[in-house]
């Protein structure tokens, strides 16, 4: 609704909407050709109603029930063999403890003093107007309307959470142990790893990232809920936000970027470089897999069916999961003004000025 000042001098386009009752953009892009059976397949599923460890969707309009396709690359399936979330051994934040690092409270006095005021106020006080795509999201705040880079500003975002909630976190349980080993040659067969022969065998360095990685397991469970046994297997990654999992299928270029990029020889550099990488796995990020459940191209077997039960629609994730901690958690960066994160794509004031003229 708009809010109606009692000052009678107070033109059109200086009211604001303010009412979150208000339609969004997903009520215009319904789609009309969904099956019954495609309608409940996520929210009115009990077995989804009764899960400790998801939400319940049911406000969520048609279009955003989607989830993923069971059509991925045969690299991606072999992925899933290794490495897939336990959601019943979940397990939220510890109880708070206090943290006296001097590297740690200086990476977090950092970004206290790099906020940009303006941002704060538009990210505390933003209504949410729709998705765009996986990365991009609109929203509102005063009479203007902002293009957001949801996989830019979430990297900074869990970077953040990273810092701030350093030696705090739950655990995400994978079902079974990720062999680091397999994970590392799976990505140094991909020409994205930037392999070359003068870096020797691909198998002689998946295992000295699995060696490496595994002489760090003490320090990164007990800083970040990062478990690596004996074996050779990953057990469990840093839980960040409630309801929200990162793309395991990134998780052997994270493994790489974790052996190569960070910088372990010094305190402050090391946890600032470990948690880059690690936000950078994540952030949200574009996955060509994830399609609209409504999609003429996503086949009705059983095993389509149970892979949208058991995947929150994306849509969902960005507006129930993503933004609101973008309001509570998000400290903006200065350069997050300039890097094009935030984009100002209208302004009502001016949109009457041409219709004024029309």
């Amino acid at each position: 609704m708009l809010l109606a000042c009692a000052d009678k001098s107070q033109y059109a386009y200086q009211m604001v909407r303010t009412d979150c009752r208000e339609m969004k953009l997903d009520a215009f892009l319904r789609p009309s050709s969904l099956e019954p059976t495609q309608r409940k397949s996520v929210s009115d599923d009990p077995a989804n109603q009764n899960s400790p460890t998801e939400m319940d969707t049911s406000g969520c309009t048609p279009a955003e029930n989607e989830g993923l396709s069971a059509k991925r690359p045969r690299e991606v399936d072999k992925l899933q063999g290794h490495a897939s979330v336990d959601h019943v051994n979940m397990k939220k934040r510890r109880r708070h403890k206090p943290v006296h690092l001097t590297s740690i409270l200086y990476l977090q006095q950092r970004i206290k003093d790099h906020q940009h005021t303006e941002l704060i106020e538009l990210f505390r006080n933003y209504k949410f107007v729709g998705c765009v795509d996986q990365t991009r999201a609109l929203v509102q705040y005063s009479t203007k309307l902002y293009l957001i880079d949801v996989s830019r500003v979430s990297k900074e975002l869990f970077y953040q959470l990273l810092i701030y909630d350093f030696a705090n976190f739950g655990i995400l349980k994978l079902s079974t142990g990720a062999p680091i080993t397999d994970l590392s040659l799976m990505i140094l067969n991909n020409p994205e790893s930037g392999w070359t022969e003068d870096d020797g065998s691909k198998e002689t360095l998946a295992k000295y990232i699995e060696e490496f990685l595994t002489s760090k397991a003490e320090m990164l469970k007990d800083y970040y809920s990062l478990e690596i046994n004996e074996a050779g297997e990953m057990l469990s990654l840093p839980l960040l936000l409630d309801s929200y999992t990162p793309n395991l299928d990134n998780l052997p270029r994270l493994l790489l970027k974790l052996a190569t990029e960070v910088s372990w020889d010094a305190e402050q550099e090391c946890f600032e470089s470990f948690s880059r990488e690690l936000s950078s796995f994540y952030a949200v990020q574009y996955d060509p897999y994830l399609v609209d459940s409504s999609n003429n191209d996503v086949s009705n077997t059983q095993s389509d069916q149970e892979s949208l039960q058991k995947h929150k629609p994306w849509r969902w994730i960005t507006e129930h999961v993503i933004f609101p901690a973008f309001r509570t958690e998000l400290i903006p960066p200065r350069q997050m003004a300039e890097d094009g994160s935030v984009l100002q794509i209208a302004d009502l004031h001016d949109l009457y000025k041409v219709f004024e003229r029309c």
